[in-house]
């Protein structure tokens, strides 16, 4: 062998070895809904872009606008508001308890299909579209059975 080719291969090696993983789509939605079930805002947050875009089912936050139509949140700031209110202390416990399905859709999108409070009276689903780029939720819409 030759002391280019073994030269070579040498710097392949450490720039392989040094690049960061880039965890598929699926795999950040996994780690936003364990996140989630901590109820810590912070860590949640971790998850989205800092332009992210989040849409909210109708009255899910307290004051949201447009009041009669969906909430739309853009900036992880606004979006905040948004996993506060699903993760506050009445509501951890079905967060806690969430079932939840995940199905890649595309390179850069994935599904969560969820159920919280699961055969009791105060059962609720869903699912919610998501866009990830770069390790981070650019876009997620939470749509409500």
């Amino acid at each position: 062998m030759s002391f280019r080719l073994v030269s070579a291969s040498i710097i392949a090696s450490v720039c392989l070895a040094g690049a960061a993983y880039a965890a598929s789509p699926a795999e950040v939605v996994q780690r936003h809904v364990d996140s989630m079930k901590t109820g810590d805002i912070t860590r949640i947050m971790d998850d989205y872009s800092a332009d992210t875009v989040v849409i909210t089912p109708k009255g899910l936050v307290a004051g949201q606008t447009p009041a009669d139509g969906p909430g739309v949140y853009s900036g992880s700031a606004n979006a905040q508001r948004v996993f506060a209110t699903i993760t506050a202390k009445p509501n951890l416990p079905g967060v806690k308890a969430m079932e939840t399905r995940i199905e890649p859709v595309g390179t850069d999108g994935a599904l969560l299909y969820w159920v919280q409070n699961k055969g009791q009276s105060n059962q609720v689903s869903g699912k919610d579209v998501f866009i990830v780029r770069n390790d981070k939720i650019v876009y997620q819409a939470i749509l409500v059975d």
